[in-house]
C-alpha cells in the first residue's frame, strides 16, 4: 500500500512559471479591488461587474457600471512595474444582474418557462451574468424530468434558432435585462489514486456506498473538531461505506449532518480520524504517493489558470477560468447556484479538462513554483464533451468506455468552507 509522500515535481518550463508568478500578482491586485470578497459576493461593490487576469499578457480588465470609485482608482494608479489595466464600461452591473436572475428562481430554482411553440417545458439549466455587464447568459433545453436529458439536440439547426429567439423575449421580458440563451442540455454529473490510506488525503480514488467511482476533494476540520475528507454530494450514491478504489479498504462513512446539495458537498466521517492537508499529483495509477501541499484556499478570477485533479483521470494543468458565479441544474435535479466555469486552455493540447470518475475532485492553482496548491474548488459537472485520446491514462479504463469533457463546473472552495463551516486542512 502506497501512502501520499512530500515528494516535489517541479514545473520547469520557464514560460508556464513566468505565467504562473504573473497570475499571483495579479490575483492579489484583484483581491485588493473586490476587496477579499467571493466570486458572488462582489454584487456587494456598488457599480461593479466583473473582473478579468490575463497572465499572458500579465493585464488586468475591470468591468464596471459607471465611475470606478477613488479606492479603485487609485489601485489602477499604483500598478506594480509592467502590469497594465483598463477599465471597461459595463451596461449592468453584478448587482444588477443577481437581481434580474433571481426574478427567474423560486424557492432557490429555476422555474420552468413556457413558449407557444411547445407544450413541452422549457427548463433552465444554467444562468449566470456575462463577464461584460452586458445582460444574463441563459441554458436552457426541454424539460424532460429529473434527471433525463437528450444526447443529441432533437432540433434542427433552423427550428432550434427559432427557439432560442422565443425563449429570449421570454426570458428579456421576466428579467428586465438582456438575455443571451443557448441550447444547453442538463449538466452531467460527473461521478480515483487508487489506493489510499489514513492520514487519507484529497485526489485519491474512492467507491462510494454503493460501488460508484469518485474523487476525494480536500480534507477538512468539521465545527465539532472533526477530521473529514470531502466529495461531491451527488457521488453519494446512498449512505454508508466507503472504500479506496483499489484493495476495497474501508476509509469512512457518509456523515449525514455534514452534507450541502447545493453546493454539492458532503463529508466523509473518518473512523481512523486522520486526514492531512495534500492533494495526490500526477497520472490516475501513479503508485509513488507522490502529492503536494495545500497552502490554503483562494477566490477564482475569470481569467486565471488552474488544474483539474480528478482521480480517474489525473492532474490537467492549465484549464482557464472563462466564467465565475453562475448557477446550474445538476442531473440530479439539484440546483447548484454558485459554480465556476473552466475550460482546457491552448496550452492542453488533448483539450481535456476532466474524464467521467473525477467528480469531487480538487481544483487548484499551482503556487511556489507548482510545489504547492492553492485550494480553489471541487469538481461538479462538465460543459463539453470531446473525443478522448487513446493515451490519455484514465483508471477505469477497463471498466467502461471514458468519455472527456473541455469544460468543468467547480463549486469554489470559499463557498463550500463558509456553508459547512469548515476549516481547510493544510499541509
Amino acid at each position: 500500500m502506497t501512502t501520499a509522500s512530500t515528494k516535489s515535481h517541479h514545473i520547469t518550463d520557464r514560460h508556464l512559471i513566468s505565467i504562473g508568478k504573473k497570475q499571483e500578482v495579479l490575483d492579489k491586485i484583484a483581491g485588493e479591488i473586490t476587496e477579499g470578497l467571493s466570486e458572488s459576493d462582489r454584487a456587494k461593490i456598488p457599480g461593479f461587474t466583473e473582473v478579468e487576469v490575463d497572465p499572458d499578457h500579465n493585464h488586468l480588465r475591470l468591468h464596471w457600471k459607471g465611475t470606478p470609485p477613488q479606492r479603485v482608482q487609485r489601485i489602477l494608479t499604483h500598478l506594480p512595474t509592467g502590469v497594465t489595466a483598463e477599465v471597461r464600461p459595463a451596461h449592468y452591473s453584478k448587482a444588477d444582474l443577481h437581481a434580474a436572475r433571481n426574478k427567474l428562481l423560486h424557492g432557490g430554482k429555476p422555474t420552468d418557462l413556457r413558449i407557444a411553440s411547445t407544450a413541452t417545458p422549457i427548463r433552465i439549466t444554467s444562468i449566470g451574468p456575462a463577464v461584460d455587464g452586458s445582460g444574463l447568459e441563459i441554458g436552457y433545453d426541454e424539460d424532460r424530468g429529473t434527471g433525463k436529458r437528450d444526447a443529441t439536440d432533437p432540433l434542427t439547426r433552423t427550428a432550434r434558432q427559432d427557439q432560442s429567439a422565443e425563449v429570449k423575449a421570454l426570458t428579456d421580458r421576466l428579467t428586465g435585462v438582456n438575455t443571451t440563451t443557448t441550447y444547453k442540455p442538463l449538466a452531467e454529473d460527473l461521478a480515483s489514486r487508487p489506493h489510499d490510506a489514513s492520514p487519507w488525503s484529497g485526489g485519491a480514488a474512492l467507491r462510494n456506498p454503493t460501488g460508484g467511482i469518485c474523487s476525494s476533494a480536500f480534507s477538512v476540520i468539521n465545527a465539532k473538531g472533526e477530521y473529514m475528507l470531502t466529495s461531491a454530494y451527488h457521488c453519494n450514491g446512498g449512505n454508508g461505506q466507503w472504500s479506496t478504489y483499489w484493495g476495497g479498504d474501508p476509509n469512512g462513512i457518509t456523515d449525514n449532518s455534514q452534507t450541502y446539495a447545493s453546493d454539492d458537498a458532503l463529508g466523509i466521517y473518518l473512523p481512523s480520524h486522520q486526514a492531512r492537508g495534500y492533494l495526490y499529483d500526477g497520472r490516475p495509477d501513479e503508485t509513488d504517493g507522490y502529492a503536494k501541499p495545500v497552502t490554503g484556499w483562494g477566490h477564482n478570477n475569470v481569467g486565471d489558470y488552474v488544474c483539474t485533479d480528478g482521480a480517474n483521470s489525473g492532474v490537467h494543468t492549465n484549464i482557464q477560468i472563462a466564467k465565475t458565479d453562475i448557477g446550474i441544474e445538476g442531473q440530479n435535479g439539484v440546483y447548484r447556484p454558485t459554480t465556476d466555469l473552466a475550460y482546457a486552455s491552448k496550452y492542453v493540447p488533448d483539450g481535456v479538462a476532466a474524464v467521467n470518475g473525477d467528480s469531487g475532485g480538487p481544483v487548484f492553482a499551482g503556487v511556489n513554483n507548482y510545489s504547492a496548491d492553492e485550494a480553489r474548488g471541487m469538481i461538479t459537472a462538465l460543459d463539453t464533451t470531446v473525443d478522448c485520446p487513446a493515451s490519455l491514462p484514465v483508471l477505469d479504463r477497463a471498466a467502461r468506455k471514458p468519455w472527456c469533457v473541455h469544460g468543468v463546473y467547480y463549486v469554489p472552495i470559499y463557498q463550500t468552507l463558509h456553508d459547512m463551516n469548515w476549516t481547510l486542512v493544510t499541509g
